[in-house]
């Protein structure tokens, strides 16, 4: 029999995904994620693949699978909400993805934001859930580590945990970006914008507990071995002594260039723009403010993680953790990208 052909397939008891992804040469989990419905696939290939599928008269396996008839799974998911809408909207939009394309195998996602200023918040109603819930997993972005940390010790052995955003523990398997690294990457970026002696003001607006204390940490271990002429950091805290802060400086120094590591999309939104004229300016992290910036030439560039593979791979990691007992520790460390005009999706 030639696997390649098609009326051989046809004949076979029951044709496989594999045999499927053979055909087109592309992987099984191409084809899993296409037939389950996927979002996070290409129009293009899911056509192809589902016209295979029906050309070979595929039939979706239901009960063959031990998955399929466990009782349900049931995962809290408790991400920060932020000032920055994208983020959240896209850890999210991840997380309802993997919870739609293995929602055969009875894995319920219970998706729930907390204000990022209100840890405590969180922290009410993590105990609520351990108190109330039948619980198999959780994935949190723990907003106050050490307290988070010591509520869930108790329950290390009982249910699966991943951090993702912010890592809870090294003994903890845990999804998200190296944000010192994506500190040092601006930092470097900016080396490269600004001659010797041109003046850098860097703002401090704060350490929000998951990425700006250590956007800014990176930032100050790269910059500091260059030439460039560097004013701060000078702690702000708010948006409106940034504000403030950079109109003063601006006026008393020739400032070229400018990092914020906390609240930056929303001081560009408000501050006059002929205060930034001319300037190299850098920030962290993608919305529709920081897109139109980039596009007005206001901001150089921007660096991001891909938010929704955090949650993407956090649900289908947690998934491997719960079903197949995958256990692991490990950091699944996000990719980071450059975002600038030139490759800016419109």
């Amino acid at each position: 029999m030639n696997i390649d052909n098609i009326e051989d397939l046809k004949n076979l008891k029951r044709v496989t995904q594999k045999e499927i992804a053979k055909r087109l040469g592309i992987s099984r989990t191409t084809v899993a994620r296409a037939i389950n419905g996927s979002e996070f696939i290409k129009e293009e290939t899911k056509s192809k693949i589902l016209e295979l599928a029906s050309k070979l008269n595929y039939e979706k396996n239901y009960i063959g699978s031990s998955l399929a008839n466990q009782k349900e799974k049931v995962v809290h998911c408790l991400v920060a909400y932020s000032f920055n809408e994208f983020y959240t909207s896209e850890i999210i939009r991840g997380l309802n993805t993997v919870s739609k394309e293995y929602s055969i195998y009875n894995y319920n996602l219970k998706i729930t934001a907390t204000e990022i200023h209100s840890p405590d918040k969180q922290i009410e109603l993590l105990k609520k859930i351990l108190k109330e819930d039948d619980i198999d997993g959780l994935i949190i972005t723990p907003l106050n580590r050490d307290v988070i940390y010591d509520i869930l010790e108790p329950y290390f052995n009982k249910i699966k945990i991943i951090s993702i955003g912010t890592r809870l523990s090294e003994s903890i398997a845990h999804v998200g970006p190296n944000h010192i690294k994506q500190g040092a990457m601006a930092a470097g970026i900016v080396s490269n914008l600004l001659r010797d002696n041109e003046g850098l003001l860097i703002i401090d607006n704060g350490d929000d507990k998951i990425s700006s204390g250590m956007y800014l940490e990176g930032f100050l271990e790269r910059i500091k071995h260059t030439n460039i002429s560097i004013l701060g950091p000078i702690l702000c805290g708010n948006i409106e002594d940034s504000i403030h802060t950079i109109k003063e400086m601006c006026g008393k120094y020739d400032i070229k260039g400018i990092y914020i590591n906390r609240y930056a999309q929303e001081i560009y939104d408000i501050i006059d723009k002929n205060i930034l004229n001319g300037k190299k300016i850098v920030t962290h992290g993608m919305a529709g403010s920081i897109k139109s910036l980039i596009k007005s030439g206001i901001i150089s560039f921007t660096i991001m993680e891909e938010v929704f593979m955090e949650g993407y791979d956090a649900g289908k990691m947690m998934f491997e953790m719960i079903y197949k007992n995958h256990m692991t520790n490990n950091w699944k460390v996000s990719d980071s990208k450059v975002i600038f005009f030139e490759n800016l999706s419109i």
